[in-house]
């Protein structure tokens, strides 16, 4: 398996050969950025980061990057190297840090900072208020069970939610599976409720979803799978304990 300074360096590889589109395409769908372009956004995966840019063009805005060298910090590459703005007939330079992010040895975030020191500090930071998935399953109460999630669904921890959603089920039973405290959902996630769908249809169970935050929806729209994943829980599903 290639290390992430490895990773890192083939993206930047592909980005010297084909610039920012090369470079997306050379990385997971579901990597979540934070550019230099977002002043503080995040992008909710590689679709919605290039929407960002096409429209950015669509106005005369083009970045242009150059990368002059990598360090690692645990499972962080930080990446340092010059951006340069052509905004209408202008340009203007700046040096930034880009801090790659990785769990089980794949990339999952991106994010920039102005400064090495502000970039270090931040991934002290973000090591300390990381969100483990919790997943739990309600008992049945009127041919319903529930499961519920709470945190962020990526590649490191959908395992927990496979073991539940996709374990063997009586036919006929109705499986909800409640995403109010879920914070973020990658990739990963969406193919587990692909899966998990096609199990359903197969074993002849139901499989519904409730309370879908807008960001998950939103990949759903964005993924062209919002007609696959499982339907919105119907009227008549009594509500789990505690809404």
């Amino acid at each position: 398996m290639a290390s992430p300074v490895d990773v890192v360096r083939a993206l930047w590889d592909a980005h010297a050969a084909g610039g920012i589109d090369a470079m997306l395409a050379a990385a997971d769908d579901g990597v979540v950025w934070q550019p230099h372009i977002a002043h503080g956004h995040v992008f909710r995966g590689t679709a919605e980061l290039r929407e960002a840019l096409d429209a950015l063009a669509a106005e005369g805005i083009v970045y242009e990057a150059e990368l002059h060298d990598l360090e690692q910090h645990g499972d962080v590459v930080l990446a340092s190297g010059t951006l340069r703005v052509h905004r209408n007939g202008t340009s203007e330079e700046s040096r930034v840090h880009w801090a790659y992010h990785f769990r089980e040895g794949r990339l999952w975030r991106q994010s920039t900072y102005a400064s090495r020191e502000d970039a270090l500090d931040a991934l002290v930071a973000l090591r300390a208020v990381a969100v483990p998935l919790a997943v739990d399953e309600e008992p049945e109460r009127g041919g319903e069970h529930v499961v519920r999630i709470e945190g962020e669904l990526d590649i490191a921890t959908a395992p927990k939610l496979e073991a539940v959603l996709l374990r063997k089920r009586p036919r006929d039973e109705r499986v909800i599976l409640d995403l109010a405290d879920l914070r973020f959902m990658d990739s990963t996630g969406l193919r587990i409720l692909l899966r998990a769908t096609a199990a359903a249809k197969e074993g002849r169970w139901e499989l519904y979803l409730r309370n879908v935050p807008d960001n998950v929806r939103r990949l759903f729209t964005l993924s062209g799978v919002l007609e696959a994943v499982p339907p919105d829980a119907p009227p008549d599903a009594p509500p789990a304990a505690g809404d």
